[in-house]
């Protein structure tokens, strides 16, 4: 009896992400994307859900360029994710940094850095390279990625809005 007990209770807590459905806190982690279009033109950023299809309170994706025409803020209440370009054909963009940042629907926050660049190797072969100067947690993290491969990176939760 007490055995039984135990197994309902358990199947009651797996029930859920049997169906397929995750743990809200799970669902709503957000996934950062940075490509590079085919013919190398500019970068593709990226974000929503990481894990499936989740509705955001408020995504921004905020780009800060070396370049003030680079520099831009986009905004979407109400939304599954969003994504922008940043060209790669202006000489002095050189780099520029992403500042991603969600609140889901239990005003949960999540943001996060990342700074880009695109350098040509010795075989004239364009590398991505991501670097993360203004978190701390990974201040001398650097990864690096040739095109078509991307990056991606799920984006922390950093606390709950008052």
């Amino acid at each position: 009896m007490v055995v039984s007990i135990l197994v309902l209770v358990a199947l009651i807590f797996a029930t859920p992400s049997l169906l397929g459905r995750p743990a809200p806190e799970l669902a709503s982690l957000p996934l950062l994307i940075i490509g590079m279009s085919r013919n190398e033109s500019s970068f593709i950023v990226n974000v929503g859900g990481a894990v499936q299809a989740y509705r955001y309170e408020v995504v921004r994706i905020t780009i800060y360029g070396s370049e003030p025409g680079a520099n831009r803020t986009i905004i979407e209440n109400d939304t599954y994710g969003l994504h922008t370009w940043v060209s790669t054909e202006v000489p002095s963009i050189g780099n520029f940094t992403v500042h991603s940042y969600f609140v889901d629907q239990m005003e949960n926050y999540f943001e996060y850095n990342v700074t880009v660049r695109a350098v040509k190797d010795v075989d004239n072969r364009t590398t991505m390279v991501f670097t993360f100067p203004y978190e701390k947690d990974n201040a001398n993290t650097r990864f690096e990625r040739s095109p078509p491969d991307d990056f991606r990176w799920v984006i922390p939760r950093r606390g709950t809005l008052p």
